[in-house]
């Protein structure tokens, strides 16, 4: 089938520990009926036998190369890949997923059919450990609306333009998780995508793959900041999945971003009393990186014990770096508030006064005064967390 004609099509892998899996992903690529191919994978410095194998298949196939060093994650090696790519078509093959016979030539002939698209997915296979099908992928037609409101497009499934990728500077390497889908968003803003309803591809879950042991604490987490970041808001469907997935709330999910290396919007110091009781004049020093400011503090505080349900209103004034920002009335015993904080500044002092200052009952806190209330949540929000905060606020 290969002409001189026909493009040329790179297929990169990331891999790092896969040894059990990638021979079979990479016969899935060179037993492509389409042979004008060549095979990249980055690997990140294996040390479960995958490097022999990879050794193996460099020295039998002129078609097959690979690096092996360490890297910054699969983003960066992704990247890394894209790099040394020479085809004008590049798909992205994961260490532990295969293609279908015939996908690759089938995505060429899309291309050559298609001059518009940008890149063409297919339907794609769930496998398990076993390569044995458990399910299909609910794969699409995707354009930036649809996009929005659900990833109908699956990865290995997947090829995209040379050219197409260059334009977007490849997967942001600050993701982890849904560097795919949040790469789609940003193809589909200026790109066709193009839909093939025939199966390209086997994508394999597995005890150890990252779908199985981070889609909670990292992938819902990138999902909500991805869409928040590229369309200022997030779609009732992802709110309502997420709040069903093993109770997650909001504040739970912004905690979660407060963990991610890429996080910038910090505390850097809190005058909160370990019990978290506020004293009558709360301080907060935040501080975020200048190319993600910091957008709100929000502040989530209760006032427990027996007035809880006979609560007398209270005030709360807020002033940022000495400058008077808002003041709330506080009229229940769980509230929250919404400090606004200037992204042009990278610095915060906030200080939250209280007119409710009363003597503390806990017997550990004899001797000081609090503000009337307990700060259960002191948490800074960039803007994209803050739209992700009222998606959740809203349903």
């Amino acid at each position: 089938m290969s002409t001189p004609q026909l493009p040329l099509v790179s297929i990169v892998t990331p891999s790092f520990n896969q040894g059990r899996f990638i021979r079979e992903t990479i016969n899935s690529v060179l037993h492509q009926d389409y042979t004008n191919i060549e095979m990249i994978v980055i690997d990140g410095g294996s040390t479960d036998g995958t490097l022999a194998i990879l050794q193996e298949y460099a020295q039998a196939d002129s078609r097959f190369r690979y690096i092996s060093e360490p890297d910054r994650g699969q983003s960066h090696a992704i990247n890394k890949g894209f790099a040394r790519a020479q085809g004008s078509i590049i798909g992205w093959l994961n260490s532990d997923d295969t293609y279908l016979p015939g996908a690759i030539g089938k995505a060429v002939q899309a291309f050559l059919q298609n001059p518009q698209w940008g890149m063409i997915h297919g339907k794609c296979q769930v496998v398990n450990e076993h390569s044995l099908a458990v399910n299909t992928f609910p794969s699409d037609h995707a354009d930036a609306k649809r996009l929005f409101y659900t990833c109908c497009v699956c990865q290995p499934a997947a090829f995209i333009r040379s050219h197409v990728i260059a334009q977007m500077g490849g997967v942001d390497e600050k993701l982890h998780f849904c560097m795919d889908y949040e790469l789609w968003m940003r193809i589909a803003k200026f790109h066709q995508i193009g839909f093939i309803p025939e199966f390209f591809a086997n994508a394999r879950i597995h005890a150890t793959c990252k779908s199985s042991t981070q889609w909670h604490s990292i992938g819902i987490p990138e999902v909500f900041k991805s869409l928040a970041k590229h369309y200022m808001s997030i779609p009732s469907g992802w709110v309502s999945h997420v709040s069903q997935y093993r109770g997650l709330g909001v504040i739970e999910l912004l905690k979660q971003y407060k963990t991610f290396p890429s996080n910038s919007a910090r505390i850097a110091s809190m005058n909160r009393f370990p019990d978290l009781w506020a004293p009558p004049v709360l301080r907060v020093m935040v501080e975020s990186d200048p190319s993600n400011p910091s957008h709100i503090l929000l502040l989530k505080g209760s006032v427990p014990g027996p007035t809880a349900k006979t609560i007398k209103p209270f005030t709360l004034t807020a002033l940022v770096n000495g400058v008077k920002a808002k003041t709330f009335t506080v009229e229940k015993s769980i509230f929250a508030i919404e400090v606004p904080l200037d992204p042009r500044t990278h610095i915060h002092r906030v200080d939250i006064a209280s007119t409710s200052i009363v003597p503390a009952t806990p017997p550990q806190i004899h001797s000081k005064l609090v503000g009337g209330y307990r700060a259960d949540e002191v948490i800074p929000l960039s803007h994209d967390e803050f739209i992700v905060y009222h998606a959740f606020s809203r349903s």
